[in-house]
Formats: C-alpha cells, sequence, structure tokens
C-alpha cells in the first residue's frame, strides 16, 4: 500500500484515480436511533394490548355462556332420562334443577345447581308465558322439549342475551357486549 493510503480508499474521478478519506462511524446505535425504536414500540403496543384484553374479555364471556348452555342441556338430558319434568328455579346467586312433582327418593338427592360468577346477576324472561310476571322458574318436559325462553347475563365482564328455543332448548347469543 503505498505511504499516505491508510485509512483512505481509492476511487476513480473524472481526471483519474485517488484516495479519499473513509467515514468511519463507530459502532452501535444512535440515541436518536433508540428513541425512535422505543416510540414505535411503545405505539405498537398502545394499540395491540387493548384489542388483546377486548378479545381476554369476549373470551370469558362466551365461556359463561357455554357453562350456562351446559347446564341447559344437562336440565333437558335429565328430563328425557327419567321421564319427569324437570323445572330451573332461579335463586338469589344460583340456578337449581329440581323434578316438578318430586318422589321420596327425588327429596334425598342432592340438587343439582348452577352457580352464578361472582357479582354476576342472570334473569330469565319468558315471552311465551300467559301471566305478565311469571315466576322465574323455567320447566323442561320429558318430551326434552321446554318453554321458549330468553336469559340475560351481566358480570363484571360485560353483558350477553341469548334467545332458547321451544322446541329444540338450543340457545342462541343474540347480544354480547364486553365491557
Amino acid at each position: 500500500m503505498p505511504e499516505g493510503a491508510r485509512g483512505k480508499r481509492l476511487i476513480f474521478s473524472g481526471s483519474g484515480w485517488c484516495y479519499v478519506a473513509r467515514m468511519s462511524r463507530p459502532q452501535g446505535f444512535t440515541l436518536l436511533e433508540i428513541m425512535m425504536a422505543i416510540v414505535i414500540g411503545l405505539l405498537l403496543m398502545g394499540v395491540a394490548v387493548p384489542s388483546v384484553i377486548g378479545l381476554m374479555r369476549e373470551q370469558r364471556l362466551k365461556e359463561s355462556y357455554e357453562q350456562f348452555d351446559d347446564f341447559v342441556r344437562k336440565a333437558q338430558t335429565e328430563a328425557v332420562k327419567t321421564g319427569k319434568t324437570m323445572v330451573m328455579i332461579w335463586d338469589e346467586g344460583a340456578i337449581e334443577l329440581v323434578p316438578l312433582d318430586p318422589t321420596a327418593r327425588d327429596e334425598a338427592a342432592e340438587p343439582v345447581s348452577f352457580a352464578f360468577p361472582d357479582g354476576a346477576k342472570m334473569t330469565l324472561s319468558r315471552p311465551a308465558a300467559l301471566v305478565k310476571k311469571p315466576v322465574p322458574e323455567w320447566p323442561f318436559w320429558r318430551t326434552g322439549a321446554c318453554e321458549p325462553a330468553i336469559v340475560n347475563f351481566e358480570g363484571a365482564g360485560g353483558s350477553w342475551s341469548a334467545e332458547y328455543s321451544g322446541l329444540t332448548a338450543r340457545g342462541r347469543i343474540s347480544e354480547m357486549s364486553p365491557k
């Protein structure tokens, strides 16, 4: 290497070859680059975190509906299996499943119940009822059919409403709103 060429690079210009000093940059990132990366990361988290939290709340609401829907399936199955009309009775904080005409054996058995999640409230509407304010009881006949019903749930994570068919006792969520 010719003398004076250290730290320089050879380039061709219009008048011929010449050595030009190299511009060297220290290794690593500048403070500005680091700050920009942090700001972009915070913006992305600000967009992503609320949507993830909303998805988690919606999932918990769906789970509460599925648990209740499983209890409805249990009531329908029990009515068909025993050949008796089974009634879901709404109580403060829970729903009990009892036979309409209990025998001594039924009375001795532990009642099946569905407890509401902490602080939650469930209400029953019976649109086909013959009276304006029917008692909060939902019958399942021995054929597996039931009275059409609308169940409303309100809890810490939000609320949902489900409509149940009278012929099949199958539920369908008609409204869901996470908080």
